[in-house]
């Protein structure tokens, strides 16, 4: 795998300023010809796009026909973004989470969302969605029912206004003449060749293995536990294995620690994956060696923010799996700067943001190829490959 850290902050610094000035100029145009090269090269393959949404989440699936899975919908308009001190200078105006949503699907030529999966209901994944409605057509919503977050007794009205309540009742009253699944553990969804199940959803997960050959789970007996959920919709966010012949795909949302282990112990009911969507964007209430040993993923995307997730210790146990031989950011992690994966694999580093997403193409024989706009490197993971010749990479600047 690659484990080339970022140690040395001087050079970081270094780097991120040398790249401000270029950055404002060309982050746009270069993430546009990167992902219509990149599509031309790969018509075949399944396009994932992992939108800079600022600490939230949004992922958008394209298939080579053209349909389109969307699991998230990052922040409302205004939120988001690095915490802020009182002497921090105030960032300039940027575009709200489902403003960039609809600019990737520009860049695609796509003209709706086939299918849009809320993971669960907390603003950073719910907050764009009625915006994101204004602005493209969207077929069919899914989602794991009825929220399971209340309002404290005792809430302000200007919390309960804000709370997760509040903002799934806006959700459903706005879908409520919409095509809608509610999904549970063990549900199929097919979008052309891409199958998608359901391995947990409201708290629940699957009562079989989705590849029987998988056997017990890592080190069960060692498992522990950790009840910070970071609220109950963490709990009951839906998470998703994805076939693309023989590639598997996971992204479990927020999906914490206790969930994780029970998806793998005592059985494994996941099996091996070949591309991971880190949990809960790399916080440490989720991501639990017991999870990460058992699925055994060789590639791991981080969807975090400056300031938010990719946590020191998550990074590390990361970075130090046997099995993975990528780590990939959307953001640099300033509060674990010297966890940081290799600045190449860093899509939007200090400095002014150009807002690029990650690319990833997933070949049907295994082969994952993740490509950083910001740069032009990509590199590409075969699913048989083993040992160094995995991490040879293949980049183009």
């Amino acid at each position: 795998m690659n484990r080339v850290k970022w140690r040395s902050m001087r050079v970081g610094f270094a780097c991120a300023a040398a790249l401000t000035s270029t950055l404002a100029l060309t982050g746009s145009s270069l993430a546009a010809t990167h992902a219509s090269s990149h599509a031309a090269k790969s018509a075949k393959d399944l396009k994932i796009y992992y939108i800079d949404v600022e600490g939230g989440a949004s992922t958008l699936y394209v298939t080579p026909q053209g349909h389109t899975l969307l699991i998230d919908t990052g922040w409302p308009a205004g939120m988001g973004g690095p915490k802020l001190g009182p002497n921090d200078p105030q960032p300039k105006p940027t575009p709200s989470s489902a403003q960039r949503i609809a600019a990737q699907l520009k860049t695609l030529g796509l003209k709706k969302i086939d299918y849009l999966l809320m993971s669960h209901y907390h603003i950073d994944h719910l907050g764009g969605a009625l915006e994101l409605m204004k602005l493209e057509p969207i077929g069919t919503f899914i989602d794991h029912g009825p929220n399971r977050e209340m309002p404290r007794p005792n809430a302000t009205p200007q919390q309960l206004a804000n709370s997760t309540q509040a903002n799934y009742e806006k959700y459903l009253a706005a879908i409520a003449d919409k095509p809608h699944i509610v999904m549970a553990p063990g549900q199929t969804l097919k979008i052309d060749d891409l199958s998608l199940t359901a391995v947990n959803a409201d708290g629940k997960v699957i009562d079989h293995p989705l590849d029987p050959s998988a056997g017990p789970g890592a080190q069960c007996d060692k498992a522990t536990s950790n009840d910070n959920t970071g609220g109950e919709e963490n709990v009951r966010s839906v998470g998703v294995v994805m076939t693309w012949g023989r590639a598997r795909v996971m992204a479990l949302a927020d999906t914490v620690w206790n969930v994780e282990n029970r998806l793998v112990c005592p059985t494994n009911l996941i099996g091996k994956i070949d591309l991971m969507l880190i949990d809960n964007h790399g916080t440490s209430n989720a991501n639990s060696p017991t999870l990460l040993n058992s699925v055994a993923p060789s590639v791991v995307v981080f969807d975090n923010g400056p300031t938010k997730g990719a946590d020191g210790a998550v990074l590390h146990e990361i970075n130090n799996s046997p099995s993975v031989r990528g780590v990939w950011q959307l953001h640099f992690a300033t509060r674990s700067p010297e966890d940081n994966t290799a600045p190449d694999h860093i899509v939007n580093v200090l400095g002014d943001d150009p807002i690029d997403p990650l690319i990833i193409d997933v070949n049907k024989s295994g082969t994952v190829t993740v490509v950083n706009p910001r740069n032009g490197y990509s590199q590409s993971y075969k699913q048989a490959d083993k040992g160094p010749a995995a991490n040879e990479p293949s980049s183009t600047h």
